[in-house]
C-alpha cells in the first residue's frame, strides 16, 4: 500500500513538473488527467455493477470473486479527492479562461456562438453551478452504494447466517435502478459534455460497456496476481476463471456491438448535430489509426482469441488477455476525450482548430498520469482491504462457490 502511494505521489509530481514542457501546458496536462481518470473510474464502476448483480441474481459461483469486486468498487466514494482538481476548475473559476479548460460549455464565448443552435436547451443543465451539485450527487449515490454493499458483507464475516445476504438481495434491486440512472447522466456530465453539442443517446451504454468490460478483465488480473502469491490458490480455480472470462469477453463483444450501433445509425441519419463528433475521428490526418487501433485491439483480435474454450481457463493466457484489454480500454477513453482538445470556439473539431500535439513529452505525459493516479487508485484499494478477508468467509453459498464446476 504504502509503495502505492509513494509511486502514484512521485509519477503525479513528475507529471506536474513535464506539463511545463509539453505543448499546450496546463491544458493538456487536465486533458490527460481527465483520461486516465475516467479509466480508472469506469473499472470501479464497473465492478460495482458486478457486485449488485452476483447480489441481484444471488450468483452463486461468484461467491469467491466478490469480495475483490466489493472492494475495486468501494474506492468511488475516496476517488472524488482525485476528481478535484477538475472539479475545482470547472466549478470554482466558473466562466473565466481557466474554467473552460476542459470543458468548453464554460466559456462565454460559446455560449453566445450556439445560442440559435440545439445547445440553447443545454444551457442551465451545463453550467458550472450544477455540474458541481451533480458530480457531488454521482459520487454519493455510486460510493455509498458501494459502501453498503461492502460493510454488509464484511460485517457477515463476523456475524455469518443468511439474514445479511437477503438483505443485500432485496436492496440490490432499487440500487440496480439508481445505478443505472446514476451512470447514464455521469457519463453525460464527465465525457459527452466535453462535445456538448454533439447528441447520441446510445453514449451511456457504450461508457457502461466498457465499463463493465474493464472491471472483469481487472477482477481476472487480480485473481491470477494473487494466486501467484500464494493466497487464494484452492479457492479460485479455472471453473472461476471460465466465467470471469467469458464474461470479459460478451463484453468486449457487447462494447463492439453498441459502438458499431451507434456509429450506424449516426452514419445513416447523417444529421450535423450529430455526424461532427465523428469526423475527426474517422480522418486519417488526426484520429482514424486510433479508431482502428480500438476496432482491431478492442474488439475483433480479442474477439477471435477469446473464442476457445480452452483459452478461457487458462488463466495465464487470459491474464495476457485482460491487461491488453485495460490498454485499449484506456485508448477508448482517450479517444473519447482527447480529440476534444482542439476544439473551437463553436464546440466542433475542424481542420482549423487548434490540434493536439501527440510527441515524446505528451506521451510520457499521459503514462505518467496514468502511473500516478493508478499508484493512488491501488494504494486505496489496498487499504480498503487491509482488515478484511478476501472472500465472504460466512456467506452462506460460500460452499456452492468454492465446490462450482462449469458445464
Amino acid at each position: 500500500m504504502t509503495r502505492s502511494f509513494a509511486a502514484g505521489a512521485i509519477a503525479l509530481a513528475a507529471a506536474a513538473i513535464l506539463f511545463s514542457f509539453t505543448e499546450g501546458g496546463f491544458k493538456r496536462f487536465l486533458f490527460s488527467y481527465h483520461t486516465a481518470f475516467c479509466f480508472l473510474l469506469s473499472i470501479s464502476v464497473g465492478a460495482l455493477f458486478v457486485v449488485v448483480i452476483l447480489n441481484l441474481t444471488r450468483a452463486g459461483w461468484g461467491i469467491v470473486i466478490r469480495r475483490l469486486a466489493e472492494l475495486i468498487a468501494s474506492v468511488i466514494l475516496p476517488m472524488l479527492v482525485l476528481f478535484a482538481p477538475i472539479y475545482i476548475v470547472t466549478v470554482f473559476f466558473g466562466g473565466s479562461e481557466l474554467g473552460h479548460t476542459l470543458y468548453i460549455w464554460n466559456n462565454p464565448e460559446f455560449i453566445n456562438a450556439n445560442l440559435e443552435t440545439m445547445f440553447e436547451g443545454k444551457q442551465v443543465f451545463l453550467s458550472s453551478k450544477w455540474f458541481g451539485v451533480r458530480i457531488i450527487a454521482y459520487f454519493l449515490i455510486l460510493g455509498l452504494m458501494a459502501r453498503y454493499f461492502f460493510f454488509k458483507s464484511a460485517k457477515q464475516d463476523e456475524v455469518g447466517g443468511k439474514a445479511i445476504s437477503i438483505t443485500m438481495q432485496k436492496a440490490a434491486a432499487p440500487c440496480m435502478i439508481l445505478f443505472a440512472f446514476t451512470v447514464v447522466f455521469a457519463s453525460f456530465d464527465l465525457e459527452m459534455s466535453l462535445a456538448p453539442r454533439w447528441f447520441s443517446t446510445m453514449f451511456p451504454v457504450y461508457f457502461f460497456a466498457g465499463a463493465t468490460m474493464g472491471a472483469f478483465a481487472t477482477l481476472i488480473i487480480c485473481c491470477v496476481l494473487l494466486q501467484r502469491r500464494g493466497i487464494l490458490t484452492d479457492d479460485i480455480t479455472e471453473d472461476h476463471y471460465h466465467d470471469l472470462s467469458k464474461l470479459t469477453f460478451a463484453f468486449v463483444f457487447f462494447w463492439g456491438y453498441v459502438g458499431f450501433s451507434q456509429f450506424m445509425l449516426i452514419w445513416y441519419a447523417n444529421l450535423p448535430e450529430e455526424t461532427w463528433w465523428f469526423r475527426p475521428r474517422l480522418d486519417w490526418s488526426k484520429w482514424a489509426a486510433v479508431s482502428m487501433l480500438l476496432l482491431f485491439g478492442h474488439l475483433l483480435i480479442p474477439f477471435v482469441g477469446m473464442m476457445s474454450r480452452t483459452v478461457r481457463r487458462n488463466k495465464d493466457i487470459m491474464l495476457v488477455w485482460a491487461i491488453a484489454l485495460l490498454f485499449f480500454h484506456w485508448l477508448d477513453h482517450y479517444w473519447l476525450v482527447m480529440p476534444q482538445y482542439g476544439a473551437d470556439v463553436t464546440g466542433a473539431v475542424t481542420s482549423t482548430s487548434n490540434q493536439l500535439t501527440i510527441d515524446l513529452y505528451s506521451l510520457l505525459l499521459d503514462g505518467l498520469l496514468v502511473i500516478g493516479l493508478g499508484g493512488i487508485y491501488l494504494g486505496m484499494i489496498v487499504w480498503m482491504g487491509l482488515d478484511k478477508n478476501l472472500i465472504p468467509v460466512k456467506d452462506p453459498r460460500l460452499v456452492e462457490s468454492l465446490n462450482f464446476k462449469n458445464p
